[in-house]
């Protein structure tokens, strides 16, 4: 059974001479957008049904098919049941819905051959949603089997697509609701509570509110200090001037990549103020391409050697500026340069290890460490502290504190790892956690704060 995503390019506002799916969000359209997003809920096929392919819904959709082949346009019910096979499961989005992801990707992955996105009577809807019981109102996202968008589409006519899918379903039988407004608000990936995105954009104005809100669902939480408080107002800037180019976050990630090694140069030449600003300046840019990417749903599976290649850097700049001070007769640069990329290293793969053993960031593991994590040696704070020593001249005298800075972060981590290490496996595993119960030390207290 495939999942196949039925999305639609029929309606148009009063006086308007495209769709409302060709409207604008996030720098491309609609449309562009809810394909983007099914993909990534697992839809293997894209059906998009439109009623005249206008010139902005033509580049859209010839954009879309260049970033993911397999994008089918067809015309009325005709075309649709053509498109769709029996044995098909279909996503289906109401036009012009700007949907969250978690609830595209819970609607496709939920049991049930009819599934329904709904609000509940309770629920503070953000949408004109039409009322499908005395209790519940249709959230414009479906899946439905494939025999009854055939049917549907055969005697469609002159009636809506999917709202005729939704009354059709609902007249044969049982559905499996799931409530929008009850998806968990915690986004592992952005590491903090994002409120759902849900709107339909039907003009310029809601476009832009819609193109606002995610930007600022983009943000990750659990943050070194300069990324929280002095990056976003200058990463959301540059985002949202990128948005409407043709730049993709991959060139943004090598641009800034070709920057960090003009730093690595500047520190190694001896031109420590040039590396140091650009060390700075690299610090912000380096969160728009993820950002770009999240804003506008544009992943690619070369995204993660963004994060080697700002590793690449770090340990560069910490070499350059070795290098320099050697040659000017520091005998200890290189062994201080051991110091700060070894200690940063094995805090780098601690980390790796415990988000692939447990699932989850070690800095996201608690309270402790989400605080710990503001002040953690990382890259951004490692240059930030510097900066008071450059002011002074005491430029070496701030590349010992950065090796010291990166040794205590490590120990600090690392006795967090072992706590949160302890706790997952006594979660998971009750072998492990009577281990843990019958080798303890009898002089330490227990989890109570008692005496053993």
């Amino acid at each position: 059974m495939a999942l196949v995503a039925l999305l639609y390019a029929h309606h148009f506002s009063a006086g308007a001479d495209e769709p409302l799916a060709a409207l604008g969000i996030t720098g491309i359209a609609s449309v562009d957008r809810q394909i983007r997003q099914c993909r990534r809920a697992g839809a293997e096929r894209v059906v998009v049904m439109v009623e005249r392919v206008t010139p902005r819904l033509a580049a859209a959709l010839d954009r879309a098919r260049r970033a993911s082949p397999g994008i089918e346009v067809v015309h009325g019910g005709d075309g649709v049941r053509a498109a769709i096979r029996e044995e098909d499961s279909v996503l289906s989005l109401d036009e012009g819905l700007v949907a969250d992801e978690r609830a595209i990707v819970a609607v496709a992955g939920a049991t049930g051959d009819v599934v329904l996105g709904v609000w509940m009577e309770a629920d503070e809807r953000p949408i004109t949603a039409e009322r499908i019981a005395s209790d519940r109102f249709f959230a414009g996202l479906a899946r439905f089997p494939g025999r009854l968008v055939r049917s549907v589409a055969g005697r469609l006519g002159d009636w809506d697509m999917q709202a005729t899918l939704v009354r059709s379903a609902l007249g044969e039988g049982p559905h499996t609701p799931v409530e929008v407004a009850r998806i968990p608000a915690y986004c592992p990936s952005r590491r903090r509570e994002v409120p759902l995105q849900w709107r339909r954009v039907v003009d310029a104005a809601s476009a832009e509110a819609a193109t606002t809100e995610a930007l600022a669902s983009a943000q990750k939480g659990i943050l070194d200090w300069p990324a929280r408080f002095i990056h976003p107002p200058v990463e959301n800037l540059l985002t949202r001037l990128l948005l409407p180019t043709p730049l993709t976050p991959n060139m943004i990630s090598v641009g800034v990549f070709l920057l960090g090694l003009a730093a690595m140069a500047a520190f190694a030449l001896g031109h420590l103020w040039i590396g140091l600003v650009l060390a700075l300046v690299i610090g912000p840019l380096d969160g728009v391409d993820g950002k770009l990417a999240r804003t506008r749903v544009e992943f690619s599976k070369w995204g993660d050697l963004e994060h080697v290649a700002d590793k690449v850097v770090e340990y560069g700049w910490f070499a350059a500026l070795a290098y320099y001070f050697n040659s000017v007769g520091h005998g200890g640069a290189w062994p201080l340069a051991a110091i700060c990329v070894g200690f940063a290293l094995a805090e780098a793969v601690q980390g790796e290890f415990f988000r692939r053993f447990s699932g989850k960031q070690i800095d996201d593991a608690g309270e402790f460490e989400r605080r710990f994590r503001l002040v953690a040696g990382r890259r951004n704070t490692f240059f930030w502290s510097l900066l008071p020593f450059a002011a002074f001249g005491a430029w070496y005298l701030g590349f010992a504190m950065i090796a010291a800075y990166s040794a205590l972060t490590f120990f600090v981590m690392q006795a967090r790892f072992f706590v949160r290490l302890q706790e997952y496996g006594s979660e998971n595993s009750d072998r492990i956690a009577a281990n843990f119960a019958k080798t303890a030390y009898t002089f330490l207290p227990d989890s109570a704060g008692n005496a053993k």
